[in-house]
């Protein structure tokens, strides 16, 4: 059966909708990205003790200066 042109539009506009909120979601999960001596960067993967470590370490700073705004005040 083939729809008509404003349904096919349509499915197609949802698709791409369902796409980004699926990408989107993705992007919201925390990622712990580091940089080697030598300038490449690599994400950590979840689980890592080192991981957990540095997302931890970065929430302690958040709750500490993230209070005040930029300057910490």
């Amino acid at each position: 059966m083939r729809y008509p042109q404003p349904v096919r539009r349509a499915g197609g506009y949802a698709g791409h909708l369902l796409g980004l909120v699926q990408r989107r979601r993705e992007s919201r999960k925390p990622r712990v990205r580091v940089r080697i001596a030598h300038g490449e960067s690599r994400v950590l993967e979840e689980g890592a003790p080192t991981r957990e470590r540095l997302l931890s370490l970065a929430g302690d700073l958040v709750s500490v200066y993230g209070k005040g705004g930029r300057d910490g005040r």
